[in-house]
């Protein structure tokens, strides 16, 4: 069922779709809304706050990346859909060339945004963030299985990593780092959200001139 899951999401594609979740899925170009994100954290509650939150994620990437990708994927073993080495791969939608190595399970995207989303929604309790980081990470997700590089199965399963790890660090923090008396209006709780639809508009538009 999963891989026929697969098959349906990355079976139906457009060029257009190719450069827009191509760009989607790249780590580098959500800078700008990391960097909104911490300042409003800096803006409710001060330089303390910016360091608790990046240290609290910091160990959380511990699991979520570093050790999903050097113990937990070995240990799993569960090939990329669009590794030269398992089966299917020549039957797998392939964009721009880029084949996926190794092992994808869970996928490490999909865990590092939902756990930015847990840590953030949590600092900022803000719906219009919540919303907006949830539509991105289940976009973002969505552009790891268009592209080759995840069953939906791996997805869920980095999903499931972050709450564990979220659950884990509420756990061992609860007294001190993860103890947040939020301010009772946020401010600046709208750049994040702005940020996220201005990024994926430039994307939109920037993919119709990709396939033009």
């Amino acid at each position: 069922m999963d891989e026929q899951l697969f098959f349906l999401i990355n079976a139906r594609h457009t060029e257009y779709f190719d450069a827009f979740m191509w760009m989607m899925s790249q780590k580098t170009v959500w800078i700008p809304l990391y960097a909104s994100l911490l300042y409003v954290v800096w803006r409710n509650y001060s330089w303390r706050g910016v360091l608790t939150v990046l240290l609290v994620f910091g160990i959380g990437m511990l699991f979520t990346d570093w050790g999903n990708a050097h113990i937990l994927r070995p240990w799993i073993g569960r090939l990329r859909p669009s590794n030269p080495d398992n089966p299917i791969a020549p039957m797998v939608h392939i964009v721009y060339g880029r084949h996926g190595n190794g092992c994808g399970m869970p996928s490490a995207h999909s865990a590092n945004m939902w756990l930015l989303t847990f840590v953030i929604s949590h600092w900022l309790r803000s719906r219009w963030t919540y919303v907006s980081m949830t539509i991105l990470t289940l976009i973002i997700c969505y552009s790891r299985v268009y592209l080759g590089f995840h069953y939906p199965g791996d997805i869920f399963g980095g999903f499931v990593l972050a709450c564990l790890v979220t659950l884990g660090l509420s756990y061992v923090f609860r007294k001190n780092m993860w103890k947040v008396t939020p301010p009772a209006n946020v401010r600046q709780a709208w750049l994040p959200p702005v940020v996220i639809m201005l990024t994926i508009l430039s994307f939109m538009v920037s993919s119709i001139f990709m396939v033009a």
